[in-house]
């Protein structure tokens, strides 16, 4: 087994690509994961974390989607996860959907081989919150999150753990507005310490602000237009952040 690997590493491997289930609080909960198609039981992977909208599935995230668009970029290079919220949504009520989610990660840590310091978390929407919330609580085990279109509406405990953050936001968002990503953003520079100063990254816009505390960068990619979607360019964006970990 890798020294950096988990448990299912090696003849750890018990799961494959499917949808899968667990049973947390007491409620059967589940979640597709797709392994590459050369996957290599000895290998540990980057773990892709995506969350659906409100009244979308781990379906539409691992169907048309393609992980945001991200699974053609990373192609068999990374193990995707999709999981599945309960009443369409991630209220996340009483913190129930984030203990989901310890529970699918460590799932998915004891049957398929896996980086842990590589874990990594995205979402649109209600998943752009959900992406927060795990931002916010799960540092532990999350390296690094990019929420779209999001904003705290589902919780932001308090918790020492801190992640790297990159926010995607459109100005004209008439379902989450604009203001309420910079809310959520302004939580995470206060956690991880950085200036008001801000320097472009990447070739879409994005700003990086300066002063983070190390390794824990905070990015903030605000779109003039583009509504309440996420844009083209945020597959690219958030590779190119993601990859910034290893």
């Amino acid at each position: 087994m890798p020294a950096t690997g988990t448990a299912g590493c090696g003849s750890g491997s018990k799961l494959t690509t499917g949808m899968h289930s667990l049973t947390s609080d007491g409620t059967e909960r589940s979640y597709w994961i797709e392994l590459p198609a050369t996957y290599d039981r000895n290998k540990a992977y980057p773990v892709i974390i995506g969350l659906h909208w409100r009244d979308g599935s781990a379906a539409d995230v691992y169907g048309w989607s393609g992980f945001f668009g991200l699974k053609n970029l990373y192609g068999d290079n990374a193990i995707f996860i999709a999981p599945q919220g309960l009443d369409k949504g991630w209220a996340n009520t009483g913190d129930r959907d984030i203990r989901f989610l310890r529970a699918m990660i460590g799932d998915v840590q004891q049957g398929t081989c896996t980086d842990p310091r590589r874990v990594f978390a995205t979402g649109f929407s209600f998943g752009g919150m959900m992406s927060n919330a795990i931002g916010c609580q799960m540092g532990d085990v999350v390296r690094a999150i990019v929420p779209m279109a999001g904003s705290l509406w589902s919780g932001c405990a308090g918790s020492s753990y801190k992640v790297a953050a990159m926010f995607v936001h459109a100005k004209d968002d008439n379902t989450v507005p604009y203001s309420a990503g910079m809310e959520a953003r302004d939580v995470f520079l206060k956690r991880n310490s950085c200036s008001a100063a801000t320097v472009p990254v990447g070739s879409n816009g994005c700003m990086e602000y300066q002063g983070c505390d190390s390794g824990k960068p905070v990015v903030w990619c605000g779109t003039e237009t583009g509504g309440h979607w996420y844009p083209g360019f945020s597959a690219q964006e958030s590779k190119a952040f993601f990859d910034r970990f290893k």
